[in-house]
């Protein structure tokens, strides 16, 4: 059913040869994901996720990356995912800005680390302008400054 808006179709399937059933990854337009075999999550164990085969056989799906909702899926040495392959390097970067707001100690670290993961899901959206993604980083990077900036005066 559609209600008008737009939305963002999160759920790709992954193209394992062999594999019973169909496996997909839900969320990968987010920060966390699942991996799913014909519905059901699978629980990860061991740095990856057991996919069954229909000779009985498993092989192994492991994520590589450290950046939360960037990671890239991969089955041996072949890529089967690359989560945020959409996103260039400035909105990567322009991602990063409220983390220098660190110095303003515990209270920038705490709305610094709120606003990055806000960002992440900004910058994933494929249906965001590419101007949008970069210019909302640092907009909000200037907003948490100014936040913190009048914060002591309101507070006394």
């Amino acid at each position: 059913m559609s209600n008008g808006k737009a939305q963002i179709n999160d759920s790709v399937a992954l193209d394992i040869p062999g594999a019973r059933g169909n496996v997909t990854v839900t969320g990968a337009d987010r920060i966390f994901y699942k991996v799913l075999i014909d519905g059901e999550p699978l629980k990860r164990s061991r740095g990856g996720w057991e996919i069954p085969l229909r000779n009985g056989d498993a092989i192994k799906v492991q994520a590589r990356g450290f950046i939360p909702g960037f990671q890239t899926l991969y089955t041996g040495d072949r890529e089967l995912l690359r989560m945020g392959g959409h996103v260039g390097l400035a909105e990567r970067m322009a991602m990063f800005l409220p983390l220098l707001l660190v110095i303003f100690l515990f209270p920038g670290l705490v709305l610094g680390l709120i606003l990055f993961f806000m960002n992440v899901m900004a910058v994933k959206n494929p249906l965001m302008p590419k101007a949008a993604r970069i210019g909302l980083p640092i907009a909000n990077t200037i907003a948490g400054a100014f936040i913190l900036l009048l914060l002591p005066s309101v507070v006394s």
